[in-house]
């Protein structure tokens, strides 16, 4: 079983790499929800320091990468939530080469273990709206549509993304 582990600064390089790919697959879906500025080598590099960055390998492979940490968007004050206590992921990301293969479900399940461990009560993210495969990859593993929200910093016609949230029992 894969498990996830505290990003070190020696995995920036690595971060960064399958953050590119992964930005270039959506770009050549026609996806527009990851740009320059976020997410980018900077931010991870903070987030490494905040020690909210996981990574899950498959020996020295980097298989995917996600943010855990209690920052929601001011935006996200609209929606109707169900639980108190989240925890939040943002760029959850699995190689391209890959997707379809479970990477994604295990880098999944194991944040929400990390999370149970921690005593959260839930995991709240967004998802753009136009990536369909991802939205149904959340609503297949559990998480609640609890509504959607605007982002102006985002390219005309691609500034709604979808909140989900799912309790952790």
């Amino acid at each position: 079983m894969n498990t996830i582990a505290l990003a070190k600064p020696s995995d920036l390089t690595a971060i960064e790499q399958l953050y590119l790919a992964c930005k270039y697959d959506l770009l050549t879906r026609q996806i527009f929800q990851w740009d320059d500025t976020y997410p980018n080598r900077a931010y991870f590099e903070e987030c490494i320091k905040d020690d909210s960055v996981y990574i899950m390998k498959h020996g020295e492979e980097l298989l995917g990468v996600v943010v855990l940490d209690q920052w929601q968007s001011h935006e996200w004050e609209a929606i109707h939530w169900r639980h108190d206590h989240p925890l939040v992921i943002h760029s959850l990301m699995v190689h391209p080469e890959r997707q379809g293969q479970g990477s994604g479900k295990a880098l999944l399940h194991a944040s929400e273990q990390l999370a149970k461990a921690e005593g959260y009560t839930s995991i709240r993210l967004d998802s753009f709206s136009g990536n369909e495969e991802a939205c149904n990859f959340y609503k297949g593993h559990g998480y609640v549509e609890r509504g959607s929200v605007h982002f102006d910093s985002k390219p005309k016609g691609h500034e709604r993304y979808v909140c989900f949230e799912k309790e952790l029992l």
